[in-house]
């Protein structure tokens, strides 16, 4: 595996706990052991059941809580680096409906981009660069499946036609460093 080049900023051990699921798996299915069988006793099935789910859901809710602020401090060191998580494509490439998963870096007129192994892996691989990368439109709504609550953004650089999926404050961020307002 090569060494990362564009270094984002690493997860925390609280992030890595949370993405294997062991901070919302052990106590959900405590919830479900203790607790749904006597609501299912007390009330019936269905509703037994519907409310075991209310508490897993809450619990999950609270469990997450404090992730929130460690993953804006991470993003937030990224962002001043000009480093984004973003998922990419090449338009007409032969893995037309493949994205790439991965961090994205905003310079003067050029884009770095290098993807990442898995979903919640680290940057590995080549990094490949676009030159002056000018956006095509307006940024469209991204599908969820693609990068939830993020927009995609056609860009025209010197490789074709690259869209690019990321947050919308991701997307100024690259707008503002690829045009040399920010260094």
């Amino acid at each position: 595996m090569t060494k990362a080049t564009l270094e984002p900023t690493p997860r925390s051990r609280l992030e890595k706990a949370y993405d294997s699921n062991i901070l919302t798996f052990i106590p959900s299915l405590l919830v479900m052991m203790t607790v749904m069988n006597p609501l299912i006793h007390e009330l019936s099935f269905w509703l037994g059941l519907a409310a075991t789910i209310a508490i897993g859901a809450t619990l999950t809710i609270i469990l997450t809580l404090p992730l929130i602020p460690v993953k804006k401090r991470r993003v937030t060191t990224d962002a001043d680096k000009g480093i984004f998580e973003c998922a990419h494509r090449e338009k007409g490439s032969a893995l037309k409906g493949r994205w790439a998963l991965g961090y994205a870096k905003a310079e003067p007129d050029r884009l770095l981009f290098q993807a990442k192994t898995g979903v919640i892996g680290p940057a590995a691989g080549p990094i490949e660069v676009y030159a002056g990368p000018t956006p095509i439109g307006e940024p469209t709504k991204a599908p969820w499946g693609v990068f939830p609550k993020g927009m995609i953004l056609e860009l025209n650089t010197d490789k074709g036609v690259v869209e690019l999926a990321a947050t919308p404050a991701s997307l100024r961020l690259l707008g503002e460093r690829c045009r040399g307002e920010v260094s």
